[in-house]
């Protein structure tokens, strides 16, 4: 039975310019009239849509070449959607899609700029928004790009439970380093140990740099760093030499604090590497972190964790608990189920 294709569609946009933590209040949900669609476009219904600590920047000054936005403006995002309407035979009628829908029920997309989803089986499409998606890339890319870990080194990763630490921490383990995982809450503990982790440190507590050199006695081999400047500081002088440090989020900068500062000395003294990461510089590894994770994913050789929201209402919501670091693993705002 055809799907019934709405006149109009909601949407969530900025209801003001977040100051520090973006809260739900500093979003809005209202209804549009759907644009016209043209032969080279899809209309789609999204079906899960992806959360990701990125947009924080594009609520302030910006990202990469993307401009700040606005009150009133919609909200960007990356969604899992089925095609309702469609000229082009590879997309069809019925297909579920990748796209940019923005915070969305329904988007007109074009079809160049669609992609057909593709997980094995038995794997949750949405996962193509997380360890198959662009956190997934982050981590792949720096675990074979920046951190190379080595069997018996010390790997410590920061947001451990997050939609990029969740996969970082497991490839360290496979690869047969020892895992630390820096979470923000007692509660995130026991998912952590859930992801392979060996120890896990708890930043927010006050004895947690007692907590990370007793988790790493022969200090810090790799970094993955996703965390505030204390975080940074507290693992930076703990450097084994020789260390990696692969710079991948600055959780803290992005919500309104001063800019990130880099302990010079303690990198000198452990001759130690220290890289920045921006996925878009990796894609050429796309195909094969999509091959070799999804393998895993497959056989259930890797965990994977989503934080899963309910309802387009719930996009501020969940937004917020994901800059306040109150999530567990990947975000994700379901919509609608696969089949209905």
């Amino acid at each position: 039975m055809p799907s019934v294709v709405p006149d109009t569609t909601r949407v969530v946009v900025v209801a003001s310019s977040p100051r520090g933590l973006p809260i739900a209040e500093d979003f809005a949900v209202r209804e549009e009239p759907l644009p016209p669609r043209a032969s080279d476009q899809l209309l789609v219904r999204v079906d899960v849509l992806s959360l990701d600590p990125y947009l924080r920047s594009l609520l302030r000054q910006g990202h990469l070449d993307d401009p700040a936005l606005g009150p009133g403006q919609v909200m960007p995002g990356r969604a899992v959607a089925t095609v309702l309407e469609s000229d082009d035979p590879s997309l069809p009628v019925g297909s579920l899609v990748l796209g940019e829908t923005g915070w969305r029920e329904h988007a007109v997309l074009p079809v160049a700029l669609a992609s057909p989803v593709r997980v094995p089986e038995r794997v949750p499409a949405s996962a193509a928004l997380g360890l198959l998606g662009m956190p997934g890339l982050t981590a792949y890319a720096a675990h074979v790009r920046h951190l190379a870990p080595r069997p018996g080194e010390t790997v410590v990763v920061s947001s451990a439970t997050g939609g990029v630490g969740s996969l970082a921490g497991q490839l360290a383990a496979r690869s047969g380093a020892r895992t630390v995982g820096i979470v923000g809450s007692r509660e995130k503990v026991a998912l952590a140990h859930t992801l392979g982790y060996d120890q896990v440190v708890v930043r927010t507590e006050s004895d947690w740099i007692d907590q990370l050199h007793a988790a790493c006695p022969d200090k810090v081999d790799a970094y993955l760093h996703m965390g505030d400047q204390a975080t940074l500081d507290g693992v930076v002088e703990h450097l084994a030499l020789g260390a990696r440090v692969s710079l991948c989020g600055l959780i803290d900068q992005s919500n309104g604090a001063p800019p990130t500062r880099f302990r010079a000395g303690a990198v000198m003294l452990a001759r130690a590497t220290v890289r920045g990461l921006v996925v878009h510089d990796h894609a050429d590894l796309a195909a094969e972190h999509a091959e070799r994770v999804g393998a895993l994913l497959a056989t259930g050789a890797l965990g994977l964790v989503e934080d899963t929201w309910n309802g387009l209402e719930q996009a501020g919501a969940a937004f917020e608990a994901l800059m306040s670091g109150r999530n567990r693993g990947k975000v994700v705002v379901q919509l609608h189920r696969e089949g209905e």
